[in-house]
């Protein structure tokens, strides 16, 4: 380029910056654009019936979720295969760990660690019981092949349903929440412990060396911590009552919303995921916590 031709397209960048053509140095980037979110609703029963509507291919970022129960108790989960594991492994480590679930052996256990090695689960829903619909929204945050779970009877009991996550294209508006509700490596929750009787929540996984899930449990006025967990060793009637929602299991470092309507009162918000050195599941070993809805 000549001096001539230098000195015209100098003048002309500043022409442009004089008019406000073209951003200074330093300042913020143009917000992105944003995007309708995807949704996927699931309704399933007992005997393996799981009806998925919604998209199959959709960009990276937040999808939302829902899922009726036409009988019993129903669970759903999002997950993403790492390299080299394939479903098959899956269904055979969760059917390892699974006849061993209740007394728990060293070949459940360690089936039960490469499952967690190997898988990366976004979270998903839990409708409990006398609750047959809840909602939510997990982030698929990458690129890749997604797997969305009947997981009513674990990993692997039904067939698993594709999800095709391309390159993100815009950024989605992600819900208004009422409360941020954390499972940290202690094996404990924390956040608020009055939450809305109908609204949304988020859950966020912040341990370092566990999954987890939240599940809300309605029990009786006045139950404390120590008598939930008592209650796990008794063969007698428990604390609960009609209504519970949750989420399915969350990996380290993630985060989803739930939506939910159940009764007011209190609650027992618990975890079940099983320890990874003793298979125990994680409210047997105190991770309790009484939050009242209202």
């Amino acid at each position: 380029m000549n001096t001539v031709q230098k000195s015209l397209t100098a003048a002309a960048a500043a022409a442009l910056l004089a008019a406000g053509g073209a951003p200074a140095l330093g300042a913020p980037h143009a917000k992105s654009t944003v995007i309708p979110t995807p949704s996927i609703s699931v309704t399933a029963s007992k005997g393996g019936t799981f009806n998925v509507s919604g998209p199959r291919r959709f960009s990276a970022g937040r999808l939302d979720i829902s899922l009726t129960a036409k009988k019993g108790e129903q669970e759903i989960a999002i997950m993403r295969l790492h390299k080299g594991y394939t479903l098959a492994d899956l269904k055979r480590d969760f059917g390892t760990y699974g006849q061993s679930q209740q007394n728990p052996t060293p070949q459940g256990i360690k089936a039960l660690n490469r499952i967690v090695k190997h898988t990366t689960f976004y979270g998903g829903l839990d409708t409990g019981t006398g609750h047959n619909s809840v909602s939510g929204s997990v982030v698929l945050p990458r690129v890749g092949t997604y797997y969305l779970l009947n997981d009513a009877n674990g990993p692997g009991s039904s067939e698993a349903v594709k999800l095709h996550v391309t390159a993100k294209t815009g950024s989605r508006s992600a819900p208004a929440i009422a409360a941020v509700e954390r499972a940290i490596t202690a094996k404990r929750f924390r956040g608020p412990t009055h939450l809305p009787a109908s609204g949304t929540v988020e859950f966020k996984n912040d341990s370092t060396n566990s999954p987890h899930f939240m599940f809300l449990q309605h029990v009786k006025k006045g139950t404390t911590r120590k008598q939930v967990i008592k209650s796990f060793k008794s063969n007698g009637p428990g604390p609960e009552l009609p209504g519970a929602a949750g989420t399915d299991v969350l990996f380290m470092g993630h985060a989803m919303t739930l939506t939910y309507n159940l009764p007011a009162g209190d609650y027992a918000q618990l975890c079940f995921f099983p320890d990874l050195k003793t298979g125990m599941p994680h409210a047997f070993m105190g991770m309790v916590r009484i939050v009242h809805l209202s």
